[in-house]
This record gives C-alpha cells, sequence and structure tokens, in this order.
C-alpha cells in the first residue's frame, strides 16, 4: 500500500538521517512503494508540500528536500497505488490550508463522496480515495468543532457502515499537533506503526552502530534538539515502540503526548 513517516521536533530540524542515512533509510521504502512520494512541513507556519509521481528512490529531487527542509513537524510519504494511477496530484502528503494529511490504506471513495459537501469537493484535485478520506476527516472536525471528535465521528462512519476499506492509518497535522491513528480491516502486521522519542543529545550526533551491517550510523541531532518520531517501520535500532491497534497519538508543541484508544 504505502509507508508514512512524520516528525516533530522543539525546534526547526532536517529529515536528512531518517530519510537517506539510517540504517533503514525511509527513501528505501520507496521501492515497493514506486507510486509517487511526497513531503510537507511548515515554513514562517504556513504549510508546504512536495511531491512527484515517481518512486523515492528513483527522485533526485528527494535528496534535495531531505536535506533542505527545516521545520518542526514534516509528514513524508512513499506511495503504492490502489488504482488511481502514479501523478502528482495523487501523491500525498495532501494540503488544505494548514493541514497537512498522509494515508496508508483504500476505503470506499464513492461512499465519501457522496457525503462530502460540495466545500470540499471543489477541492479536490485526484483521483485518489485518501484525499477524499482526508477531506471527510476535516468535514467531521469542522462539524464537530473538536479534532479527536471529529476524527472519531469520520472513523465512526467509516467501520459502523460497513464500507469497504483496508487500512485507516494515517498522520495529519494543523502546524501545531500531529496526529497519528493507526486501524486497519486485517493485516495488523503489514498496517503497522511505531513511535520513538528522541531525546535531547548534551555531546553533539547522535551516533550507534546498525546490527545488520556493523557501521557506525550518525545523525545530525544538534544539542538540546528534541524529537518525536512516527513512521510505519521502524527506521533504526533505537528503542521504537508500537503504536497500539485502535489508538490515536496527540503529540503538542511541547513534544507531550497522549493516547486516546479509540478502538480495539
Amino acid at each position: 500500500m504505502c509507508r508514512l513517516f512524520g516528525l516533530t521536533a522543539n525546534k526547526p530540524v532536517d529529515v536528512e538521517f531518517s530519510l537517506l542515512k539510517a540504517d533503514k533509510p525511509f527513501r528505501n521504502l520507496g521501492e515497493d512503494n514506486p507510486d509517487g512520494w511526497g513531503i510537507g512541513w511548515y515554513e514562517d507556519n504556513k504549510a508546504k508540500i512536495f511531491k512527484e509521481g515517481i518512486s523515492a528512490k528513483n527522485s533526485e529531487r528527494f535528496c534535495s528536500y531531505a536535506k533542505e527542509v527545516r521545520s518542526n513537524i514534516v509528514i513524508v510519504h512513499v506511495r503504492k497505488g490502489t488504482g488511481a494511477p502514479p501523478s502528482e496530484v495523487n501523491s500525498h502528503p495532501f494540503k488544505y490550508k494548514n493541514w497537512l494529511f498522509a494515508h496508508n490504506g483504500s476505503v470506499d471513495r464513492d461512499y465519501l463522496l457522496d457525503i462530502l459537501k460540495d466545500k470540499y469537493k471543489k477541492e479536490l484535485k485526484g483521483e485518489t480515495d485518501s484525499e477524499i478520506y482526508f477531506y471527510w476527516i476535516l468535514q467531521c472536525i469542522e462539524e464537530t468543532k473538536d479534532v479527536i471528535e471529529g476524527i472519531k465521528k469520520a472513523i465512526d462512519e467509516i467501520i459502523k457502515s460497513g464500507i469497504y476499506y483496508t487500512g485507516l492509518n494515517f498522520l495529519l497535522s494543523d502546524g501545531k499537533f500531529l496526529y497519528a491513528f493507526r486501524y486497519s480491516r486485517h493485516s495488523k502486521d503489514y498496517y503497522s506503526l511505531w513511535l520513538l522519542k528522541r531525546e535531547p543529545s548534551e555531546s553533539g550526533p547522535l551516533e550507534f552502530r546498525s546490527k545488520e551491517t556493523s557501521a557506525l550510523l550518525r545523525s545530525k541531532a544538534l544539542k538540546g534538539e528534541k524529537a518525536v518520531l512516527v513512521c510505519s517501520e521502524k527506521l533504526t535500532e533505537e528503542k521504537w515502540e508500537e503504536i497500539e491497534f485502535g489508538n490515536l497519538l496527540i503529540i503538542d508543541p511541547n513534544l507531550s503526548i497522549k493516547k486516546w484508544e479509540l478502538y480495539e
């Protein structure tokens, strides 16, 4: 299907280490997910995106953006399509105002399109179910006037209506908070989501040795830099924690993490 990566930090950081230099760099996941890639971030508190309809493994721009983007919140996605063709507009993340969103899975596109308001239908640019899923969540947030309640309402409609879906995993941000949700109809192992809390470095770059290659890996972590990472797969040999099935994580600007068990 797809793979997700999200990072939120206490200061603007780049994601070169995680995307290009980690033990299992996120870019390599583009090999099995070749139908596009994208990166979303915040610049002067405004959401920005760059996307391509090619594999991250074949993109020089992927390397450039991994090194050059600096932001407190970054969302990256590699896509394996489920119907819509590879293209820039069908790649994730999607952007609406200051919201960024990336999805892993599939859901009944026609059903959600039928219950989407014209206000959001007019914003659709591509052909994916994921983009409609994004606007459906935003519509529910608008109706409930609460992000968590809106997310729950959106997911409830999908699960309780009995419509087709595989995975509902997503990363969502409004520029202040990072939201991460894990849920699927089946294949729980595939629709995984992992969390890593990286504490400030007092002695310079983070260093550790790869168990697979014995190579010494070094991040560009600066003194006092603190971050929380969320990814579909563990990228390093650090102490990643599995996000429990059915849980919604909310990471605030202070990097405090709240967990809501929405479903079992």
